[in-house]
């Protein structure tokens, strides 16, 4: 295959940040579909590809990539869908970026003859504005040599930072990419929440907090970056801590602090495990506080 000529079979998000590194990379995309007829307008126009089309059966003769940039859960309709199109597989490449799902989604083109793969650009994408995608990590998740050669090379010209890794163990990396980046996201909201003001006053004394957090996580680990009551053993913090929300939730009958408690519980117990990463038990105090959350989970 000396010429890759590319088709991208879905308009959301991702697609967005993706399609213009692939042209500033010398790559030719000559094909957009998606399930809505303005979505693939949408994403060809911006970027001046010529041809879209809301059915995969209006791809044309010479498309030799096609990338699935549909949501997870469309994955294998998608792909069992093109598969089934009269087009000739056997020289072709098709590649899907979720996090979550794998190779296996795409069996039915892989019979067919199409060397299949997924990569996962590690970073959010968080709305259909252009995300810089350069130096991210990259997981490439493929059997077959063709599109390992290929991914490898497109991680490259992308100035992406690639790992390979098996099909068994890529949710785990999404799993992991969910707790280091979304419920970061979450707990970070329930921060601000707590001490709404109409000025820039939780942002001004968060930032500090949540930096060097993340600085001596990565600096030293995770374990040895824990500080605050759970770390030291301060159960007569974290009682304050739920009675003062107990107090809140009486008065205000505000369903999102009645969670938020649930989650301050969770996220304690979960971190006594971070205790006992760091000093290789739990002390009586630690134990203590186990047992006084397990109670008030209940």
């Amino acid at each position: 295959m000396t010429k890759f000529k590319i088709a991208i079979i879905g308009a959301g998000k991702i697609a967005f940040s993706l399609t213009p590194a692939l042209i500033k990379s010398g790559y030719e995309i000559q094909f957009v579909a998606s399930k809505k007829l303005s979505s693939a307008k949408s994403l060809a126009k911006k970027f001046y590809i010529r041809q879209y089309s809301n059915s995969i059966k209006n791809i044309p003769d010479g498309i030799n990539v096609f990338f699935l940039t549909v949501p997870d859960g469309q994955i294998k309709k998608t792909a069992d869908a093109l598969s089934k199109t009269k087009k000739k597989f056997a020289e072709s490449i098709c590649i899907h970026f979720s996090g979550v799902e794998n190779i296996s989604a795409l069996k039915s083109l892989k019979k067919k003859g199409c060397a299949t793969g997924s990569l996962h650009i590690i970073r959010p994408f968080p709305s259909k504005n252009k995300v810089d995608i350069k130096n991210s990590p990259a997981s490439i998740e493929t059997n077959d040599l063709p599109a390992k050669n290929f991914l490898v090379k497109l991680c490259k010209k992308l100035k992406l930072k690639p790992h390979l890794i098996n099909s068994v163990e890529k949710v785990f990396y999404h799993l992991a990419a969910v707790h280091s980046s979304n419920f970061l996201v979450g707990n970070l909201f329930n921060a601000f929440r707590l001490i709404h003001h109409n000025s820039n006053l939780p942002k001004d004394i968060l930032k500090r907090t949540t930096q060097s957090a993340l600085d001596n996580v990565f600096k030293l680990s995770p374990a040895k970056a824990l500080s605050g009551p759970i770390d030291r053993g301060d159960i007569y913090t974290i009682k304050k801590h739920i009675n003062e929300l107990d107090r809140k939730i009486k008065t205000t009958k505000d369903l999102h602090l009645k969670l938020l408690r649930k989650n301050y519980i969770i996220q304690s117990l979960s971190l006594l495990n971070v205790v006992k990463a760091k000093y290789g038990k739990l002390n009586n105090n630690h134990k203590r506080i186990e047992k006084y959350l397990i109670k008030e989970l209940n």
